[in-house]
């Protein structure tokens, strides 16, 4: 009786026993993981692999199903595609794999390790030193999808590797900008995706922020906002698509300052300290809308501008008040303070109300269930801006079971089809 914790402590032979009897419990992949693309990760750090990978070419006798794991694979995990991940499969068996995995985000430091590795019918299970389980599984067409699993069996993160390259690229640039503070000259963020394989000037859509929730986590100011399903649905259909960030958000320089109480301590619900954040930042797009009328790769002629939520309806009134080229506008569930401010009417429905000067129709998309916006408050907004003499459609949708409404814009299967028919009549020559 007392060998075998002799046995376990020298060779660590009941732990690799134990994981090798879970293994044969199969993943339970989280419902959506089909819908998942290959793409890049919208991490600001990019994860390394240990610098000794050695990749191993399998056995002639190894079955197909089993070789085809060998080699490299690059994407991205977590919400928001916000963790890069990368992983090795170095030398390839009929029961299991050695790999190296690697992920990291900016928000906590990189995961980089070497793990023996079992395969359960299609999947490849992996414990990481954390007690995490790592499980992979091969689509058809060779991509991996990935889901780390903590020991109490609870999903933290699940995305999509991939070894083609893919077809769009991804830059983050600086705006130049008017102002300065401290004596030192601003500049905004911009995170910018261009198609692969096509040549520009491209027809290019601006999509806009929007706040912090309340406003009270200043830690969130700092991060940038990019929508990957929004961005992979103008790709693929051949458009640039910018994401700018606003003065004080993300890596742009300067203040963040769009409305808050006077001790900044959250947003302001009063108009007279609300809404002068809404005309600062409609000057950091007069600056955006500037820059790309100085650039060979846009094209003009061919632009969209549209957000989320404070981007909404920035976006709306921007193209309504100011004299500039734009074909449409996308308003997903916009508003510029949340419908339980007393004054809200006197926000966001006299601000939509200025958006109705625009002479082409927009598209209104909003989700019920949503926590900010009502959607008694978003048809009233609706209905105010059409008797200003507005045009446009408002498409009322709903989310997944337990999902909000205002995170509508990253569904790209229920919006679709409208936001396809939209384009077709807003681009048409």
């Amino acid at each position: 009786m007392r060998l075998k914790p002799i046995i376990c402590l020298l060779a660590g032979f009941c732990a690799w026993s134990a994981f090798r009897a879970e293994s044969h419990a199969q993943t339970a992949w989280p419902a959506y993981m089909a819908s998942l693309a290959p793409a890049l990760s919208e991490s600001t750090v990019t994860a390394v692999l240990l610098p000794d990978v050695k990749i191993t070419v399998p056995d002639a006798g190894l079955s197909k199903d089993k070789a085809r794991w060998s080699g490299l694979w690059a994407g991205w995990a977590c919400r928001g595609w916000q963790c890069d991940v990368r992983l090795a499969v170095e030398q390839v068996s009929e029961s299991g794999a050695t790999v190296v995995y690697a992920g990291a985000t900016a928000g906590q430091a990189q995961i980089t390790e070497r793990a023996q590795a079992l395969f359960d019918g299609d999947e490849l299970h992996v414990r990481l030193r954390t007690g995490a389980k790592l499980a992979l599984r091969m689509r058809l067409d060779g991509d991996v999808e990935l889901s780390l699993w903590k020991p109490d069996d609870k999903l933290v993160s699940a995305g999509v590797l991939t070894q083609k390259k893919l077809p769009y690229t991804r830059t983050v640039e600086r705006v130049p900008t008017p102002w300065t503070e401290g004596g030192q000259p601003l500049t905004l963020e911009m995170v910018t995706y261009r198609p692969l394989g096509v040549v520009g000037p491209f027809p290019t859509v601006i999509l806009n922020h929007g706040s912090t929730g309340n406003g009270d986590k200043p830690e969130w100011f700092t991060f940038t906002w990019t929508s990957p399903d929004l961005a992979r649905y103008f790709l693929d259909k051949g458009w640039q698509v910018m994401f700018p960030q606003r003065r004080g958000r993300g890596k742009s320089d300067g203040l963040y300052d769009e409305g808050f109480e006077k001790d900044r301590s959250r947003y302001a619900c009063q108009p007279e300290l609300s809404l002068p954040g809404l005309e600062r930042a409609m000057a950091d797009l007069d600056v955006v809308v500037a820059h790309l009328q100085t650039r060979s790769d846009v094209d003009m002629k061919r632009l969209l501008i549209g957000g989320v939520s404070r981007g909404g309806i920035l976006s709306t009134v921007y193209a309504g008040t100011r004299a500039t080229p734009f074909l449409g506008v996308l308003n997903f569930v916009g508003g510029w303070v949340g419908d339980r401010c007393l004054y809200a009417d006197r926000i966001n429905t006299a601000t939509f109300q200025r958006a109705a000067t625009f002479t082409k129709p927009m598209l209104w998309l909003y989700g019920d269930k949503d926590p900010f916006y009502s959607l008694k408050h978003s048809r009233q907004n609706f209905d105010a801006y059409v008797a200003a003499g507005g045009q446009g459609r408002l498409l009322v949708l709903e989310p997944p079971v337990g999902q909000s409404g205002h995170s509508l814009h990253t569904y790209r299967t229920l919006w679709q089809a409208a936001a396809d028919d939209y384009l077709t009549h807003a681009t048409k020559p």
